[in-house]
């Protein structure tokens, strides 16, 4: 395979109100993609890079997608593996700082990539801690709850990190995710640094039964109970505060019709849980919302993405 492939990963909403650091989704529409080919060179070489590409570096050393396809390359097996090269150029679809998995989809192209092109034997986990050595650049600690719904699509469930457990689940095709993401950054690192050292138990009580009817609300496909199932009473009143018009852009969503509303990973961006019929409207009441208070945003009205990383040529 000496020609170039070209390696699609998605976007991914993390936490999803009540589980922190543990739940993910994949959605449909934005996401990195990476273009690869093999060289007689070895290592890594990131030969360019397009989109919401302010401010990363083409060092694969100290880029997401390039230290990810790099740890791939370092655990090939027979013939060729100790001289393998590649050569990659990014698209970065998603804005660095959003919420929504942004070095996470990197970090999964990279790895991907590098797998589809020398036709690794590496499984999912391994891919998996592959992408995690990647994500450690972008946030300074290696968590997956963005990295396994972008590998693998759906909704996922990190059950643990040590060892790698990810439980995986399709999500419901009438479920529609309505993201805000307004013109602001957030650095995820900085967002981690704001978190309470301690919580009182009943607000972990609450988040426990919310993250469990979570999971079974998507089992069984019901969207209502998607949406009611992502109160989080840990996380977000603390990042909250980060966001200029939160609880005006929440109350927004949920008078439009929302089911639920919550900060999706580390913020900025804010999602909505909304079935198909009420979504366009959501979304325009919440960008309105944030209109109040002085913000321009974005606003994507997406599906579940079951796919997750794949192949586009």
């Amino acid at each position: 395979m000496n020609g170039w492939i070209k390696v699609f990963a998605p976007a991914s909403i993390a936490n999803l109100g009540p589980g922190f650091d543990a739940l993910g989704v994949a959605i449909e529409g934005p996401g990195d993609i990476i273009e690869a080919r093999r060289t007689e060179t070895p290592g890594v070489v990131i030969a360019g890079m397009t989109g919401e590409s302010a401010n990363i570096p083409l060092d694969p050393a100290r880029n997401c997608a390039g230290r990810a396809a790099e740890t791939v390359l370092k655990r090939l097996k027979g013939k060729g593996a100790k001289g393998a090269g590649l050569e990659m150029k990014i698209h970065k679809g998603l804005p660095q700082g959003s919420g929504l998995g942004s070095s996470a989809a990197s970090a999964v192209g990279g790895a991907v990539a590098a797998h589809l092109l020398f036709g690794s034997e590496l499984g999912h986990n391994a891919l998996l801690e592959a992408a995690l050595e990647g994500e450690f650049i972008a946030s300074g600690s290696k968590h997956a709850d963005n990295l396994a719904p972008s590998l693998l699509g759906g909704f996922t469930i990190v059950r643990s990190h040590d060892p790698l457990d990810v439980v995986r689940l399709d999500a419901p095709s009438a479920l529609r995710f309505v993201v805000a993401l307004p013109d602001l950054n957030i650095e995820t690192r900085y967002a981690r640094s704001v978190l309470p050292e301690s919580i009182l138990l009943k607000d972990a009580i609450h988040n426990w039964a919310n993250a469990a009817a979570l999971a079974a609300a998507m089992a069984r496909g019901t969207v209502a109970e998607i949406g009611r199932a992502v109160e989080d009473h840990v996380i977000e009143p603390v990042r909250s505060k980060l966001i200029p018009g939160f609880a005006d852009v929440k109350r927004a969503a949920i008078e439009a019709g929302a089911h639920g509303c919550s900060i999706s990973g580390a913020g900025p961006a804010i999602f909505a849980v909304a079935s198909v019929d009420a979504a366009d409207r959501v979304a325009v009441a919440m960008h309105a919302a944030f209109q109040r208070h002085g913000l321009g945003s974005r606003h994507y009205v997406c599906p579940a993405d079951n796919r997750g990383a794949r192949r586009l040529d």
